[in-house]
């Protein structure tokens, strides 16, 4: 009986349990203060009704106090009517003291205030009693009654007007509360049910929302629920279509599916399962015996152990192995599983895959197959590569034998011719046209020589066989003999030529020849990019403190404001072979750059170029030289014979040598310097140089000083003067 209850009052609307429950609560508060009200009501008015009576007696004590002195009958009678005028007054007794009979006034039903000779007997009736004095001589008492029936009959009628006026606001209350409820609560809620309703029913999912009156947390539920339904439909509607792309992925990828209730020894298989095991269009009653029986019977024992080992938690289900169709072909399968336990940690459920991997299976051995053969092949072509290596040496080597000798054979002859083409132009009995034709004939000898002494280096970069021949090097005097060589090309272009130069150390250990060269190559080929222009020599040195020593670090830049090279050459010029597509840039060998690199790399520096088209290039390099004092030894490195040393210069600051000066010295010696001149065979200079006395140390000097500053032409005319000068006296 109470469920029956408790369903019917489950089917009760909110709205009633909410509008029962405010009125029983508003009016048990209402009530409260009615009666509170009312007995307060009450107490006042039964006060003032006691107050009146003592009042009314009090007056007619006085007032009929002489009236009874003199037993003025009808005076009493008058004065106790005016006194009775109160309607809440029921009667009036004057007793005298005397045995005279007592003056009794009393109100009949009527209203009407008669005389009686008996006293009111009513027991609703309340009395007052009263003295009647008369100069403090006690002549007789005054007593007053009073009837309550109409006080107690407007009270009763206040009551019922409190009670109906209660009734008339609960009602109100709950008719108001209830529509409020209905509009602002029941209805919404009715919207809401029927949405849920039409969503269960999988109707109206994206109907507009109505306008019914949503405030507060209704609001913010419908928007809610809304929302959620929307967010469950795109779920839905994604799940749906992850679910396609799944059926779609798994068929086209031939994975099968399968899952197994442990408990009951259940499996089910998908359709690809049916066809990844040749049963394709046929329904098995029991799955699982049909794997078992098509496993090869070599893979069948690890599996299962497999398999057990996953249902005891030991090792996840991850296997591999063959099954034989009924037309007896083999089909390697890989199959993967996830176990789902109960509470207790049993197995309740298996889900796994399978999918077919016996095509990766014979590419696998297909290309091990393959791999041995390559292996075999490898060994075959690095044997005959190890031929060929050692056939390339040797024919590097017969290069670099040849390279030697032709060097030796080119270069002696073209000296020779180099030298007399310089020595025909010089003399005077030479036609202006036979002078152009020997300048000729000496430019292509130089350029020829160039390129041979360029080839021969490169060759020997290439080889490996490029060394540093360090020796104390006067920095200061090097950069000015840099300028010096480049001036008359220079001239000829209409270049300007600057040297900047601060912080140089007095001397340093370095392989001078190879940086003359690297800046003579940098600095030609700026005087020849940038005709009528600019061209910036700039060394900047700074002392640096090591463990090894005091070094300095120098900073070579090499700028100009000719056309500058473009990106894509940039990376390009230091090629061997390679010129910058500019004006100019045709000129000389292409080997310049790129010995200079390798010439900076060796000496511990890196070549760099900086150039924008149009505005010029800078090409930049920079050296960590340890410092040295003056003697070559100090650098650690060998001094070649035949080169004069610095501890060797008899005088050292040597003078300007004059024709004076060549003329101490014997013919033939003048002779023979010449000629090695002529071949710049300078180890054969100083081997004339070196058994000379003492007293000739001063043209000694002045001859070394000439060849460190490559004034070869200058001394071959000296030496043409000073043989004329001596013919003259003959």
């Amino acid at each position: 009986m109470l469920d029956r209850l408790a369903r019917r009052a489950s089917k009760v609307s909110i709205a009633v349990y909410v509008s029962v429950t405010l009125t029983a609560v508003v009016t048990l508060v209402l009530t409260t203060f009615a009666l509170y009200f009312y007995q307060v009501e009450r107490a006042q008015r039964w006060e003032q009704l006691h107050k009146t009576l003592a009042d009314s007696a009090e007056e007619l004590a006085v007032a009929v106090a002489l009236p009874a002195w003199n037993f003025d009958e009808t005076q009493i009678v008058t004065i106790m009517k005016s006194g009775l005028s109160n309607r809440d007054l029921y009667a009036s007794a004057v007793t005298p003291v005397s045995s005279s009979p007592p003056f009794i006034l009393t109100r009949s039903e009527t209203g009407q205030l008669v005389e009686s000779t008996l006293l009111p007997q009513r027991d609703d009736l309340i009395s007052v009693q009263r003295p009647i004095l008369v100069s403090g001589q006690h002549i007789g008492t005054i007593t007053v009654y009073a009837s309550p029936a109409q006080l107690i009959e407007q009270l009763r009628q206040r009551l019922y007007t409190i009670v109906g006026m209660i009734f008339v606001m609960v009602v109100t209350l709950v008719m108001s509360l209830y529509l409020l409820l209905w509009h602002l609560v029941l209805k919404p809620l009715t919207t809401i049910e029927r949405y849920a309703a039409n969503v269960k029913a999988g109707q109206n999912l994206g109907a507009e929302p109505p306008r019914d009156l949503f405030l507060g947390e209704l609001k913010t539920l419908n928007g809610s629920i809304r929302e959620m339904v929307r967010l469950m439909d795109s779920r839905y509607v994604a799940m749906h279509a992850s679910e396609e792309r799944l059926q779609i992925a798994s068929s086209a990828a031939a994975i099968g599916i399968w899952d197994w209730n442990i408990p009951d020894d259940i499996v089910v298989w998908d359709e690809q399962m049916y066809r990844l095991y040749g049963v394709e269009g046929r329904t098995l009653p029991r799955p699982m015996d049909q794997w078992r029986s098509m496993m090869h019977p070599d893979d069948r024992i690890p599996t299962e152990a497999l398999l057990q080992q996953a249902l005891d938690g030991q090792a996840e289900f991850d296997a591999e192995f063959r099954v034989v169709w009924e037309d007896g072909s083999v089909h390697h399968i890989k199959g993967d599983a996830m176990i789902f336990r109960d509470s207790e940690g049993k197995p309740a459920r298996m889900v796994g895959v399978n999918y077919d991997v016996t095509e990766s299976r014979v590419a696998a051995q297909e290309l091990r197959r393959h791999r041995i053969h390559l292996e075999d092949l490898v060994t075959e072509r690095t044997n005959a590569l190890s031929v060929a290596v050692l056939q390339a040496q040797a024919a590097n080597k017969a290069k670099s034998t040849f390279l030697a000798n032709m060097s030796h054979e080119l270069r002696t002859p073209l000296n020779s011719v180099i030298g007399f083409s310089r020595l025909l132009a010089d003399s005077k009995n030479m036609l202006p046209e036979e002078k152009r034709n020997l300048a000729i004939i000496h430019r292509s000898g130089q350029h020829l020589l160039t390129l041979i002494n360029d080839i021969l280096e490169l060759s020997k970069i290439e080889a490996g066989r490029a060394v540093l021949q360090t020796d104390v090097v006067a920095l200061a005097d090097m950069l000015q003999e840099v300028m010096d060589m480049v001036s008359m090309k220079a001239s000829q272009n209409d270049v300007e030529l600057v040297l900047e130069a601060d912080g140089l150390p007095p001397g340093a250990c370095v392989d001078g020849t190879k940086l003359r060269q690297v800046l003579l190559n940098l600095m030609s080929n700026a005087v020849k990019f940038a005709p009528r222009g600019r061209v910036t020599l700039a060394v900047h040195g700074q002392l640096l403190q090591a463990a090894s020593g005091d070094h300095y670090e120098l900073d070579f830049a090499v700028s100009d404001n000719g056309a500058g090279i473009a990106p894509e050459d940039q990376s390009r010029i230091f090629e061997p072979f390679i010129q910058a597509d500019t004006p100019g840039g045709h000129e000389g060998t292409g080997l310049g750059l790129t010995i200079s690199r390798e010439f900076v790399q060796l000496m511990g520096g890196e070549l760099t170029v900086a150039s924008k088209p149009g505005v010029g290039a800078t090409f930049r390099f920079r050296l960590a030289l340890p410092l040295a004092d003056a003697s070559a030894a100090a650098c650690g490195d060998e001094v070649p014979a035949g080169v004069p040393q610095a501890s060797e210069v008899r005088h050292p600051v040597p003078h300007a040598l004059t024709l004076d000066d060549l003329l101490n010295l014997d013919a033939t010696l003048r002779a023979d310097m010449k000629k090695a001149l002529l071949e710049l065979n300078l180890t054969r200079v100083g081997q004339l140089l070196a058994p000379l006395p003492g007293e000739l140390a001063a043209v000694v000097a002045g001859i070394e000083y000439m060849l460190r500053q490559h004034q070869y032409p200058q001394l071959c005319r000296l030496l043409d003067d000073a043989e004329n000068g001596t013919a003259a006296q003959s």
